[in-house]
Formats: C-alpha cells, structure tokens, sequence
C-alpha cells in the first residue's frame, strides 16, 4: 500500500475516536452551560447526548482497531465530566440549591462516586481477560437516569417540588455506582439470552421508544436496567446461598 494511504490509515484510527470522544465532552460542556443559564430541560438533554456519543465511541475505536491506553484514560475524563460533574449541578441548581449545606453534600455525590467507579474501571479492567459483566452500576446509565429524570419532571410536573424524589434517586444511582452489584455488558436490559429475531424485535422498538417517546423513555429504561441488575444479583446471591442437595 502507498505510503499516504497508510500514514491517512493510521491518522484516522487516532482521530476518529478521539474526535468522538472529544464531541461527547463538548456535550457534557454545553449541559453545564445550560444549567448555568436555567435552561434545566436542553442540559439534560446534552447529557443524553453525551451519553450516546460515549457508546459510539468505543465501538468505532474497537471497528476500525484504534483502542488504545491514551484512549482509556481520555474516556474516563471525558465520563467524569459528563456523568460526574453535568448531573451533579443539574440536580444542584434544579432541586438542592434551597438545601444548603445538605444540597451541596447530594449533588457531590454524583462526582465522588462516578470518580471512584472509573478509577475501579481502569484498575480492574484487562483487555485480554474480557468479562461479561460490569461491577457496579455504569456512570453512562446512571447519567441517562438522572438525565431523563429530569426531562420527565420537567415535561410532566413542571414547578413541582421533587426535591424529595430527585434526592433519592441521586442517592440509589450514587451508591450502585460503587456497589459490587453486577450488570450485563451490551444494551439496555442485556438481550443476550434472548433468540436472536426475538432480540432484533426487542432492541427495535426500544429503539423506537427513545425516538417517539423521549419524555419518558429514557428515564423508564435507564430505571428497568436498573432493577434488572438488582434483581439478578439478589437472585445469584441466594443460589449461592442455597445448600445443594447431597449426590
């Protein structure tokens, strides 16, 4: 192959991902404008954005055979800012800013508890040894939570008082993030175990969900993801419990 083509090769496996990776920061950038200017509905939907931006870019990356260790760590900064530090003041100024030292504490959460899952991710992560599941929740899902938490409060209960709500929810997406709780790499509600017409039908109209429903679609199968991974974890936990009978 020509030397051009070549150097044009290896110059995009270094772009292109980053490039993505750099456009989901962007949005992550934009949302924290966008809470700093009231506009609460637009910064939850950069958030969003980011977060669809941060599942292509890995998936380019390993296409075109571009992974790389700057790419891992880029990503992890690109993460903290999206899913750590755009949720958290989302939340502040929206619900917790009246709370005072008590707002402050919860919308630290988000950033302290996404910034020890990444750093637990990149230890624990080993390219050679690939593993099916995640240990503890996904900043990305726990960012899509939060995000359409708010995209559907604001669309539905518009001036309502939810700081109780989005306390709580602050609170359980917080934690799981830094649980040990177990979930399944791949989609939403992983469809790996379901036949392969059944997961194309599935993952369509999810799919069609988010597009014609955004409202609430977003935040209903962040929350369904959520449940399943507890529910299958309490259910592997009590197997493991479980004495066998004796052969």
């Amino acid at each position: 192959m020509h030397p051009r083509p070549l150097a044009a090769l290896r110059f995009s496996r270094i772009v292109v991902p980053n490039l993505i990776t750099g456009s989901a920061i962007f949005a992550g950038y934009v949302s924290i404008l966008e809470t700093s200017q009231g506009q609460y509905t637009a910064a939850a939907g950069f958030i969003l954005l980011a977060c669809l931006l941060d599942m292509l870019d890995g998936r380019v990356a390993r296409m075109i055979h571009a992974t790389s260790d700057f790419g891992v760590q880029f990503d992890s900064l690109a993460d903290m800012v999206n899913y750590g530090v755009a949720p958290a003041l989302l939340f502040y100024f929206l619900y917790f800013e009246p709370l005072g030292i008590l707002g402050i504490v919860l919308s630290f959460l988000p950033v302290c508890c996404a910034g020890i899952r990444l750093s637990r991710f990149n230890l624990d992560a080993d390219p050679d040894m690939p593993t099916s599941c995640f240990v503890g929740l996904p900043t990305t899902i726990a960012a899509l939570v939060l995000a359409g938490y708010v995209i559907f409060a604001q669309d539905f209960h518009p001036g309502a008082d939810m700081v109780f709500q989005a306390g709580l929810l602050v609170i359980m997406t917080a934690l799981l993030m830094v649980s040990s709780v177990q979930y399944e790499k791949g989609n939403i509600l992983s469809l790996r175990y379901i036949r392969k017409t059944r997961r194309i039908i599935t993952g369509s109209l999810i799919v069609a969900s988010l597009i014609l429903f955004p409202t609430f679609a977003f935040f209903t199968w962040g929350l369904l993801y959520i449940l399943y991974g507890l529910t299958r974890s309490a259910i592997q936990t009590i197997l493991a419990g479980t004495p066998q009978p004796e052969t």
